[in-house]
């Protein structure tokens, strides 16, 4: 039977070590370690943002979990992610100032920028994933991830997390290999396979609505949520704290269609409180493919898919003609004309990696 942990959270010292404590005593975490292991902590460091636009995890969160390693013995701790955009340290360095990883003490942030290869044999959709340094040498990897909405996947919780294992800019190549919402789903579990992170813990203490990952409206939630079983967290997650439906939801219908959902967890900790919807991204209409017949579902999806896929739109008034939107694009459809973004939607494939990556909430979603 699947545990999950939760635990009503302040953004208070004190109140984060008692909720990390609580997490990872429920989860025996401590019967994990060992002298000399190297832990990798992988957090949700989407872009250059400050901790209260609730882009990226909590540092206070992440402060509370390297103390409770080290007075455990665990000395070699890494902080790694690989960001949107280009993976090297100037990126880096950006991205930890921003969202103060810089602040952190007792563990080490990762500023090399190095990958390799790893083959995945159990991949229905990829079977070989570019994977950064520090996760791929990692004893032991613990999942960070924040509660929030996305553009493509509906939900950014801890399986969505792992594609920051990712390196800079093989994730747009792979966005290109992987076009269509159920095949992009199908290679996010085929990368969560891979690289298990031994335990999850999710910073849902202020989360995000709306057009997330990044352009979305911070919501106060006050809680942190844990498990070991990452695709059941992240369906109980979008289900019974989100409210927005799991079973609609490419990935984790997929997740359950695999057999690795379990429906009726065991939960461990604090009551959840009665709690409204988040609001869905705009890109996002609800699919009730899932309430069809089985032989119906494929071909009514391609219909809907075909007819009423969302396209991103670039608002002029207020683009600053940055250019992360055309550095971010898989398919390189976007250019920089007169200080602003054009999209030729020519060729676009509805990943929203552009308004994913705009810092000036300038790309909106047009259907039809």
């Amino acid at each position: 039977m699947s545990l999950i942990s939760v635990r009503k959270t302040a953004r208070d010292p004190a109140r984060l070590r008692e909720a990390v404590d609580f997490h990872f005593s429920a989860l025996e975490v401590e019967k994990d370690l060992r002298p000399g292991m190297k832990v990798v902590l992988k957090p949700n460091l989407l872009a250059a943002r400050k901790p209260e636009q609730a882009v990226t995890t909590d540092p206070a969160l992440i402060q509370a979990v390297v103390d409770w390693l080290r007075e455990r013995g665990v000395t070699d701790i890494t902080l790694a992610d690989s960001p949107g955009g280009p993976y090297n340290e100037m990126r880096l360095r950006s991205v930890y100032a921003a969202a103060r990883m810089d602040t952190l003490t007792g563990v080490k942030l990762n500023y090399g920028t190095g990958s390799a290869q790893v083959d995945q044999p159990r991949g229905r959709v990829c079977r070989r994933f570019p994977v950064i340094d520090p996760v791929r040498e990692a004893d032991y990897l613990i999942n960070l991830p924040k509660v929030k909405t996305h553009g493509m996947t509906v939900v950014s919780l801890g399986i969505k997390n792992l594609f920051g294992v990712i390196p800079g800019l093989e994730k747009p190549a792979i966005h290109c290999r992987c076009p269509g919402w159920e095949e992009f789903a199908g290679m996010l579990l085929d990368l969560a396979d891979l690289v298990p992170p031994a335990v999850t813990l999710v910073d849902g203490m202020l989360a995000m609505e709306g057009d997330g990952p990044a352009g979305g409206d911070p919501r106060e939630l006050g809680y942190t949520f844990a498990s070991r079983d990452l695709f059941t967290l992240d369906w109980f997650l979008a289900g019974r704290v989100m409210g927005l439906g799991p079973e609609n939801i490419p990935m984790l219908r997929q997740a359950k269609e695999r057999g690795w959902v379990e429906e009726t967890p065991d939960l461990a900790g604090d009551p959840l409180e009665e709690i409204a919807p988040f609001r869905r991204p705009k890109t996002q209409s609800a699919d009730f493919t899932g309430y069809l017949p089985g032989f119906l579902r494929k071909p009514a999806r391609a219909v809907t898919d075909r007819l009423f896929r969302p396209r991103p739109k670039v608002v002029e008034a207020k683009c600053v003609g940055c250019g992360r939107c055309a550095e971010s694009c898989p398919q390189h459809i976007i250019a920089i004309r007169n200080g602003k973004a054009k999209i030729d939607r020519k060729g676009c494939i509805s990943c929203f990696c552009c308004q994913e990556m705009c810092p000036a909430k300038a790309i909106v979603s047009r259907r039809g």
